[in-house]
């Protein structure tokens, strides 16, 4: 029982973990199949009709699985670049000015006080 409560945990944890690479990598083997059965379709047809040139698909080919990969590697870089420069140099969590923040008003305050030195401070004040 425990066996699989660990097994769930860990792919959840993977798949919240790396679900955009996950995805994206399964795009682009599909991609990659669809490029190659498209391509294997069109030289059936070149067999069949004798007359037609293959050489340029075979370029066409290459070019369209070229640009699949540096759209993907693209992709995963920018994403990866973009994250690293939110992130560097600052440890604490970087928050908007929203009115809807309801932490904003502790956020401005220059020291924060509990309510025990609240009342032990109008205790010394009496």
């Amino acid at each position: 029982m425990f066996k699989q409560v660990f097994r769930l945990t860990f792919i959840t944890f993977v798949w919240k973990q790396y679900k955009r690479a996950i995805i994206s990598t399964v795009l682009l083997f599909g991609y990659l199949y669809l490029v190659g059965n498209i391509h294997d379709d069109y030289l059936n047809y070149a067999k069949l009709e004798q007359g037609t040139d293959v050489g340029a698909s075979f370029i066409i080919k290459w070019s369209a699985l070229l640009v699949g990969v540096l759209i993907f590697l693209a992709y995963h870089f920018l994403r990866r670049s973009s994250s690293t420069d939110s992130n560097e140099g600052d440890d604490t969590m970087k928050v908007t000015d929203d009115e809807s923040d309801p932490f904003a008003d502790l956020r401005k305050r220059k020291k924060l006080r509990s309510k025990a030195e609240m009342i032990i401070d109008e205790k010394s004040k009496d």
